[in-house]
This record gives structure tokens, C-alpha cells and sequence, in this order.
């Protein structure tokens, strides 16, 4: 083996080391973020279905209408299909890591690569869809609450 070929040698494996480090210390970062994604998901969800239930009320019923069921078609492809999908590819990523089922850390880190982008893209789906969706709310125009009339005591 040339001098050439073993410091390349030497870097592979010094490379090697550090990757295996770092996905055993991402375990609690991935494990945190599952759980973080339960929790989220859930509220981010039950806020969205309610703004759009609020907005439906109040929205003009032409144009509005079919914008808003677009955003329920939306919101239930997010949970339906995709969700479900990225939870579990999540899941195996950190069962992939926690076994150590990998030849090398080269291959844990296309795995890692290939398996958090479906969680993100939800996360980030659901980020745009509140965004669009506050937009709409914010353009239509919803009644104030009517006056309450105060009665006046006196005392005589």
C-alpha cells in the first residue's frame, strides 16, 4: 500500500469513527423529536380543523367554500397519508440506529438522510398550511361580537 493510499486509509476510518459517534448521540436527539412530533402534530392539527370550522362560518359561500374544503382535503392527506408514513419511517430510523443495523456509517448516514426528510416535509406541510390558511382568515371579514348594554345600578 502506497503513502497515498494509506493516509486516504486513515481518513476513511478516523470518518468511519466520528459518524458511528454521532449517530449513537443523535438516538436521544431522534427520540426526542418523535415525541415532540406527537405532541405538536396532535395541537397543530385540532387548531387547524377548528380555524377552519371558524372560518367556514364566517367566509362568503362561493370561492371561499371550495378554498376551504381544499384546505380539508389538505390537512387530511397530511394525517391520513403522509403522517402515518413518516411516523413510521422515523420509527425504524431509530431502531436502525439503536441496533446498529448498519455495514457502515457512510450507509446509517443515506439512511438517516432518506428516513428524516418524510417527518420534516409534515412538519413543514403543516407550517405552510396554517400560514395560507391565517391568510384567509385574515382577509374575511367576521362580524363583531354585538354590543352588551350595561344596566346601572343605583343606589337611592
Amino acid at each position: 500500500m502506497s503513502d497515498s493510499e494509506a493516509i486516504l486509509n486513515a481518513i476513511r476510518q478516523r470518518r468511519e469513527t466520528r459518524d458511528r459517534i454521532m449517530l449513537q448521540n443523535l438516538l436521544p436527539i431522534l427520540d426526542q423529536l418523535r415525541k415532540t412530533v406527537d405532541t405538536w402534530i396532535d395541537g397543530e392539527f385540532a387548531d387547524l380543523e377548528e380555524e377552519i370550522s371558524h372560518v367556514d362560518d364566517f367566509a362568503p359561500r362561493d370561492t371561499a367554500t371550495r378554498r376551504i374544503n381544499r384546505f380539508r382535503a389538505e390537512i387530511g392527506q397530511i394525517r391520513n397519508n403522509e403522517l402515518p408514513k413518516a411516523l413510521r419511517e422515523l420509527d425504524e430510523l431509530i431502531e436502525y440506529i439503536k441496533q446498529q443495523k448498519y455495514k457502515s456509517a457512510e450507509e446509517a448516514t443515506e439512511i438517516l438522510e432518506k428516513k428524516i426528510m418524510p417527518i420534516l416535509a409534515v412538519i413543514f406541510n403543516l407550517s405552510t398550511a396554517r400560514d395560507r390558511l391565517d391568510g384567509m382568515a385574515d382577509m374575511i371579514s367576521i362580524p363583531p361580537p354585538p354590543p352588551t348594554r350595561r344596566k346601572l345600578h343605583r343606589e337611592q
